[in-house]
């Protein structure tokens, strides 16, 4: 059930002012439309790692070694629950979970980075199954569960020239593609590499490319088909709109007693989310800094037309800034977005986002 945004205090303005100046021949909303507040109701769970519905309209929001499970209709938060609490090695407990996703079958799968793993639980909180992946994917930006129950994890691997990591539902790497940050320096191009994934109902995968800004639509093959690589589709591509950091991203110096350091500057622009909405139309978010300074996030609303521009398959039909800096995680199955927000205390709140396109 859907609390209206007046319900809470949110620290924010009305969703109205957060939006700024919309181009394109439609209009894209963003309003808000319940909201779990981090001072008192996810309060257990700090620094937000992943956010997901399950099938029970339960919201899980998972932070390191915690995951919490917010009954949306309850707003007094009694009926929260806590599926993990603490780092561990037992059935179900974490190291450093980094996002998680809805598996065909309406389980949970928690990315695992701290143990290279994949923690499946039922809806209702049970731990099924954790699946051991062979090596880490560092820096990764997407996490995506296939329709064939496989895994796609986007980042960067130090010996693999590549951005997205196709894995078995049992954790046997399959393969590897899309092309790594093209830099100089190997340690920049494992924290430049990748961007977000999601994976759509017809088993395809779209990858948004961190910068330079390209959206592509992956077919993937299913195992012992003839041909390794997915075959690739560029939705929209705008190379001019976000320019790739290269070995920027690496920042090296010598502290007061002498010692050289290498430090990250991964706060550049990027693309940080994709979804394929229901209609066919695709929608982009990129979180950067605006002309004053503050984070903001650009969204990007494409459809499918001939008219686009070289190959790609969609065009840009509405942009508009907001002037929150949102990091999306989940695509609800009404067309609803989870996200988060964070307070100049650093505190996350948890936020149901509505789109209207008019």
């Amino acid at each position: 059930m859907a609390i209206p945004l007046a319900v809470f205090t949110l620290g924010v303005p009305a969703a109205a002012a957060q939006n700024g100046p919309a181009s394109g021949r439609l209009t894209l909303t963003v309003t808000e439309v319940w909201a779990a507040d981090g001072y008192s109701r996810i309060e257990r769970v700090s620094d937000v790692r992943g956010v997901a519905e399950t099938p029970l309209g339960t919201v899980w929001v998972a932070s390191a070694a915690e995951i919490l499970a917010v009954d949306p209709s309850d707003p007094s938060g009694a009926r929260d629950v806590m599926i993990a609490e603490g780092k561990g090695d037992g059935p179900g407990e974490l190291h450093s979970a980094h996002s998680m996703a809805i598996t065909p079958d309406g389980h949970v799968a928690v990315h695992d980075l701290g143990r290279d793993a994949i923690e499946i639980y039922s809806a209702a909180g049970e731990p099924l199954q954790r699946v051991q992946l062979p090596f880490s994917v560092y820096w990764p930006k997407g996490f995506a569960v296939l329709a064939s129950g496989d895994f796609a994890l986007s980042g960067g691997v130090p010996w693999i020239q590549a951005g997205v990591h196709h894995f078995s539902a049992a954790g046997k790497h399959l393969g590897s593609w899309a092309d790594a940050a093209q830099v100089e320096d190997w340690l920049a191009r494992v924290v430049g590499t990748g961007g977000a994934l999601h994976a759509l109902p017809d088993g395809s995968l779209l990858y948004s490319n961190g910068a330079p800004h390209a959206v592509v639509r992956y077919e993937i093959p299913p195992v012992g088909a003839d041909g390794d690589e997915p075959s690739g589709r560029i939705v929209s591509q705008m190379p001019d709109l976000l320019e790739a950091p290269g070995d920027a991203v690496l920042v090296k110096g010598v502290n007061e007693e002498g010692v050289s350091y290498t430090s990250f500057a991964a706060g550049y622009p990027q693309s940080h989310a994709v979804f394929g909405l229901g209609d066919g139309r695709v929608l982009n978010v990129i979180r950067r800094r605006g002309e004053d300074g503050d984070r903001e996030t650009l969204w990007q609303l494409f459809e499918r037309s001939p008219e686009s521009s070289g190959a790609a398959t969609h065009a840009l039909v509405a942009e508009r800034v907001v002037d929150v800096s949102y990091r999306l995680w989940f695509l609800c199955d009404n067309g609803d977005v989870l996200a988060s927000r964070s307070d100049a205390m650093g505190v996350d709140t948890i936020v149901r986002l509505r789109l209207t396109v008019s």
